[in-house]
């Protein structure tokens, strides 16, 4: 009974090997709207994984080459994290550029009126 589950399970974990490897693909392209398309996938996938896993408890089966397929998908995945954290850091830089041209922009408008005084925190 372990062989076929353990086969199929060793298919997902490549799926999701391949799948992890299109993801950071698509994040070096930056191509970020097809991403939740890829993630639904990778959730599916999971799932699937989680279920043939808990067939598999308590039964003897060489976990050898399992565990090489999730190493790999596992390096995948942090590469993808890190590339993530990398433009999440690059978004939040030019928010703050944004919001101090924001705030020079309206502190300065002409449209306001002369009654009221504008004064510029130096700090922000």
């Amino acid at each position: 009974m372990p062989a076929p589950v353990t086969q199929n399970l060793e298919m997902i974990y490549n799926k999701l090997y391949e799948l992890s490897i299109q993801i950071g693909q698509l994040i070096d392209r930056k191509i970020y709207s097809e991403l939740i398309t890829y993630m639904a996938k990778k959730e599916k996938l999971l799932k699937d994984a989680e279920t043939l896993v808990q067939k598999l408890q308590g039964q003897d089966f060489d976990s050898e080459k399992l565990t090489e397929i999730c190493t790999k998908y596992q390096k995948q995945e942090l590469a993808n994290i890190e590339a993530l954290k990398a433009i999440k850091e690059e978004i939040k830089q030019e928010l703050q550029k944004t919001a101090k041209s924001s705030k020079l922009l309206n502190a300065y408008a002409p449209y306001k009126e002369l009654k009221q005084g504008n004064i510029l925190d130096y700090r922000q």
